[in-house]
């Protein structure tokens, strides 16, 4: 079968602009963070994202992105609270294809996931894995935080580099 010049043209084109499309794309890579109004820590929250929302850039200030939820929500998060989404990861199960979550995927970017939880515990029964239930029960909300820096002196604008 022969392929023309024109088809190979078309599927480059579309290969660019998909790939155009993905590099304003960006990823929640952590358990939970705020959306804020304006790009600053303790600027008032427009609204609570979980790990794996989608965004889409609008701009960007220093560490900070500008970005649009999937809901069409506008606001600023920090660059370390996202990642540039991966393509589609599938596994191959006994000759099944099943795709994973962006929470997992997520887990596994940082090298967790439940095979590696499960051999953990194997090898270190003793661990104290309910202390890490609890810790991770743990809420402490910005006003919480905000005291916490103030009391210590802390700076708060900006944010990293």
């Amino acid at each position: 079968m022969k392929i023309s010049k024109a088809t190979v043209f078309a599927a480059l084109v579309l290969a660019a602009l998909c790939l155009a499309a993905a590099a304003d794309g960006w990823v929640v890579k952590i358990q939970t963070t705020q959306l804020r109004k304006t790009p600053q820590f303790f600027a008032p929250v427009a609204a609570n994202l979980k790990a794996g929302d989608v965004l889409t850039q609008l701009a960007e200030s220093g560490a900070w992105l500008q970005v649009k939820t999937a809901t069409g929500l506008t606001g600023w998060i920090h660059k370390s609270a996202v990642e540039v989404p991966r393509a589609a990861l599938m596994a191959s199960a006994g000759g099944t294809r099943t795709q994973t979550t962006a929470a997992q995927a997520a887990l596994a970017g940082k090298g967790f996931s439940k095979q590696v939880e499960d051999a953990y515990k194997a090898k270190n029964p003793k661990a104290n894995f309910g202390g890490v239930d609890r810790m991770l029960q743990v809420k402490v909300t910005p006003d919480q935080v905000k005291v916490f820096m103030d009391q210590g002196k802390l700076a708060g604008q900006g944010g990293g580099r």
